[in-house]
């Protein structure tokens, strides 16, 4: 990247120079610098490379000789305190505080894994300096917008958020706690780890090795006089225990859960031996999220998609779309007559093309990747009546999705359509992170 040029100049000179302190300290400038969210430091069989992920892709930062390896995750072994220099034969685990040559602070979570070639070290970055965005940044559009809003003014019940890690259920759920985070209210937070420092909350780090779980805290939490809760994820059947009982006795529950969609959370809280009714009791909205690669502002140009094969998957995405709630759809999402025809009678979409459109040289913004930064897109499902009916009759998940669908719920693949048609996306990112096992 342009702005991270020198840093990696510097870099080099130390590889040449076999400066393993300045390695480090010139890496993690440009990873924090060019919104890398992990540095992979990884030995292959005759040389060492270090690759950082940007907007969730790896992109290979430079090669280095093989000899320099042990010294480089020697050198974090020893400045983190918390792994043993002298153990190769066993992963092990590092929280790390660090300033960039820029003065940016950073938390590190390193984790080392033994390979047939040598130690790879791996650490994950989160930059303290960044703000937490308001929901309105984050692409939260329409009907779902409308939704989220109307369910933060709850008093109680559960909100979940699901999806695969790193795909900013942290940083949504951060943006809910902002946007009711005011001095009337105590909200206490128990995370693992605490990524985001934010003020007027109560926020404590998880000890599992002392026992300080999830479920003992928040036995211990409502002694706390909490109004609103977040509980970082929720693991077991006994941490859902917890959070459903202290939602029934009038808190406001934030947390967490791995699944693939919003209605298979129904699924998922079934097999963990709990009954229709205590769904229906206490679920408010779960909400699934993707993270999806934005077009380069600089460099997207018009291009044609109308032999795409996949145009008809996102024709069946209106498939039994209520045409009222479609049409309320377009007009709270400030879609054009414009950009509604220029994709569903023209079939055309913008795409980055990573370069500068007036001197055809490398994109300054993009740096030839045709994209910038990333945007969510989400399904939100809340537990309207129709729904906890279904459930008290014990209907199946897809027959709940359907009836939902049908009503005008907006899942990932309808609001990725809707965000494809303001050309803030392209197909091949959004097939590549939503649908790609369908082609």
């Amino acid at each position: 990247m342009p702005e991270t040029n020198q840093y990696r100049e510097r870099l080099n000179q130390a590889v040449l120079q076999s400066d393993v302190v300045k390695i480090f300290d010139n890496l993690l400038t440009i990873a924090v610098e060019d919104g890398a969210s992990d540095i992979h430091i990884e030995p292959l069989e005759n040389y060492s490379r270090i690759r950082i992920r940007i907007d969730w892709v790896l992109q290979e930062l430079i090669q280095y000789p093989k000899h320099l390896h042990e010294s480089i995750i020697s050198k974090f072994k020893i400045e983190s305190g918390q792994m043993r220099p002298d153990e190769k034969r066993l992963p092990q685990d590092a929280r790390v505080s660090n300033v960039t040559q820029t003065n940016k602070e950073i938390d590190l979570r390193a984790n080392t894994l033994p390979t047939v070639w040598w130690e790879k070290l791996v650490m994950r970055i989160v930059d303290k300096s960044k703000d937490i965005p308001p929901l309105s940044e984050l692409g939260i559009e329409g009907s779902n917008k409308q939704i989220i809003e109307t369910y933060l003014k709850y008093p109680n019940g559960i909100i979940l958020n699901t999806w695969p890690t790193w795909s900013g259920k942290t940083t949504t759920l951060y943006a809910c706690l902002n946007e009711i985070n005011v001095p009337e209210v105590n909200i206490i937070t128990y995370e693992d780890p605490v990524e985001n420092k934010m003020p007027w909350l109560n926020q404590a780090q998880i000890r599992a090795d002392i026992w300080f779980t999830f479920a003992n805290w928040l036995r211990g939490g409502l002694r706390q006089d909490p109004d609103i809760m977040m509980v970082w994820e929720i693991r077991d059947s006994e941490t859902l225990d917890m959070a459903m009982e202290s939602s029934m006795t009038g808190h406001l529950v934030f947390s967490t859960v791995h699944t693939n969609s919003a209605v298979e959370t129904i699924t998922r809280v079934l097999n963990l031996w709990w009954e229709p009714y205590m769904i229906v009791g206490t679920f408010n909205l779960v909400i699934a999220q993707r993270l999806c690669r934005l077009n380069c502002k600089h460099c997207k140009t018009k291009v044609s998609i109308k032999w795409d094969k996949r145009l008809d998957y996102v024709k069946k995405s209106f498939i039994n779309f209520d045409k009222d709630a479609l049409k309320k759809e377009i007009i709270s999402r400030w879609i054009t007559q414009e950009e509604w025809n220029g994709f569903m009678n023209e079939w055309y979409v913008y795409h980055g093309t990573g370069k500068d459109p007036e001197t055809w040289e490398v994109c300054p913004v993009c740096w030839w990747s045709g994209y910038k930064w990333r945007l969510g897109i989400f399904e939100m499902m809340p537990y309207t009546d129709e729904i906890k009916k279904m459930l008290l009759e014990w209907k199946q998940a897809f027959e709940i999705e359907k009836a939902a669908l049908k009503s005008g719920m907006i899942n990932l693949e309808r609001d990725w359509v809707f965000k494809i048609i303001k050309w803030l996306l392209d197909m091949e990112q959004v097939f590549k992170f939503v649908k790609w096992k369908l082609f």
